[in-house]
C-alpha cells in the first residue's frame, strides 16, 4: 500500500468510527483487530504487532 492509499484507508477508518457511538466503536476496533490478526501466519507475529500498537499509548 502506498502512502496515499494508506491515508485513504485511515480516513475511511476515522469516518467509520465517527459514525459509531463510543461503545460500538470499541466493539468495532476489537472486531477489526481480530480480523487483522487472522491475516498473520503465526501468533508470534500477531503478538509483536499488538505490542507495537500498544507502544507509547498511555491511559
Amino acid at each position: 500500500m502506498n502512502p496515499t492509499e494508506l491515508d485513504n484507508a485511515y480516513s475511511h477508518l476515522c469516518h467509520t468510527m465517527t459514525r459509531l457511538v463510543e461503545t460500538d466503536a470499541q466493539l468495532f476496533l476489537a472486531r477489526l483487530a481480530l480480523l487483522a490478526m487472522n491475516r498473520f501466519e503465526d501468533a508470534e507475529a500477531a503478538k509483536a504487532w499488538i505490542d507495537a500498537a500498544a507502544a507509547n499509548v498511555s491511559s
